[in-house]
């Protein structure tokens, strides 16, 4: 789900809204006898095995192999459940790029970790085994394949960055 960002100045910008979303950190605060987001998926899409659920975790396996090729790519940092939002059609999106390309604030330091694939995350893909998992390293290599492709594009980007 793309988003519109205008940037105003160095250290200033207008972020359009993300509709039909919000964080997983308020999905976790605000649904009553939270469990788990895999059992959140099951209330909010049905059994596992109701082609809304499967459309939904498909949604979110798709969206969050692109999100994790640009965190490893761009190096994007600062990832907890406040700055990842949860559409209501399954898919993630990322806000909040502040820091990336290894610039931080002063001496705090961020996950060590190239992208955000937490336990939580790995059980909507029905665990390490699953054929979810497969299909989120599937896509995820794909999206590495195409990147490759247009490696001039992201040089060029990560220099007008860094200036």
């Amino acid at each position: 789900t793309p988003f519109t960002i205008i940037c105003l100045s160095s250290d200033a910008g207008l972020v359009e809204l993300v509709p039909d979303a919000v964080s997983i950190h308020t999905v976790k605060k605000r649904t009553p006898d939270f469990r788990s987001l895999r059992d959140f998926f099951e209330r909010a899409f049905g059994p596992v095995t109701s082609s809304r659920f499967v459309a939904a975790q498909k949604r979110f396996i798709q969206s969050m192999a692109g999100y994790s090729l640009v965190q490893y790519i761009m190096q994007i940092k600062d990832r907890h459940n406040g700055n990842i939002l949860l559409g209501n059609s399954g898919k993630i999106v990322h806000i909040d790029f502040g820091y990336m390309l290894s610039n931080s604030p002063g001496a705090i330091n961020f996950e060590t970790a190239p992208f955000k694939l937490s336990g939580e995350y790995l059980e909507v893909l029905g665990g390490t085994k699953s054929r979810g998992f497969a299909y989120f390293q599937e896509v995820f290599i794909a999206g590495f394949f195409a990147a490759r492709k247009h490696h001039e594009v992201f040089i060029t980007l990560v220099e007008i960055m860094v200036e």
